[in-house]
């Protein structure tokens, strides 16, 4: 009798395990379809998401930009050059042999500068750096003509070695820079945009005048304003002022 109740334990135990691993295969199951279910994705964001990663991660991807071909042309189109001073020479010469107060300026061609040499007398009163009346008019007009050139200007004024008299400028050196000052004022106020570097000479290049003239010649011919039209447009400063 014992050993029939030992048998049935036996065989009731052995059947047990059976259930439990099936219950375990099932709880196994339901969590693999759980994992599953929250994994799923999307066909269509999937497909999106693959085209952006093949179109930016591509290194073999031709990277075409849609060019502003209206900026480009501009760029390319060359600004506007300094003019040429034989062009410019002549230019100068015309205008001024027309006109009543500046026909004794000159015109002279100066290797890399042309110069318009404006005789004091004719455009300021004695010993001032004021235009006379007579002469505004025709020195605005010769602003306006300067205004629209790109050439380097640079404006330089000379005396002659009688010294000034008056508390306004003391030595001949204050009156010509001030009377050069008053030149590239007036340039600028006609609408050059350039930098216009001033210099005032003094007496300094009296000797450099012709002594075969007459002193009272060369007096006058000291007494001037040359205004200086580089070859080129560039605005570098000169390293010393500008003489003839």
């Amino acid at each position: 009798m014992i050993i029939n109740l030992e048998r049935a334990s036996k065989g009731k135990t052995s059947e047990s395990w059976l259930i439990i691993f099936a219950d375990l295969l099932a709880l196994l199951l339901t969590f693999f379809v759980l994992l599953f279910s929250m994994s799923s994705v999307q066909v269509s964001k999937w497909e999106a998401i693959v085209e952006s990663l093949s179109e930016n991660l591509n290194p073999n991807r031709a990277l075409i930009q849609e060019v502003d071909w209206q900026n480009i042309e501009a760029a390319m189109v060359p600004q506007e050059e300094a003019l040429s001073l034989v062009y410019l020479k002549k230019i100068f010469e015309d205008k001024l042999q027309y006109d009543p107060i500046l026909r004794r300026s000159s015109v002279t061609l100066l290797g890399d500068r042309l110069a318009i040499t404006l005789p004091a007398d004719l455009i300021f009163e004695k010993g001032q750096s004021e235009f006379s009346r007579d002469a505004y008019k025709s020195m605005g007009e010769l602003g306006a003509s300067l205004q629209s050139i790109q050439n380097k200007i640079t404006v330089v004024g000379h005396t002659d070695l009688e010294p000034t008299s008056g508390r306004r400028y003391p030595t001949n050196w204050e009156l010509s820079l001030v009377r050069a000052i008053s030149v590239a004022r007036l340039i600028e106020d006609a609408g050059y945009t350039k930098n216009i570097e001033t210099y005032g000479n003094g007496p300094s290049r009296f000797d450099d005048l012709d002594e075969t003239v007459p002193l009272d010649e060369r007096y006058l011919l000291a007494r001037r304003v040359d205004i200086f039209i580089h070859r080129e447009d560039r605005d570098q400063p000169s390293d010393t002022p500008e003489g003839r």
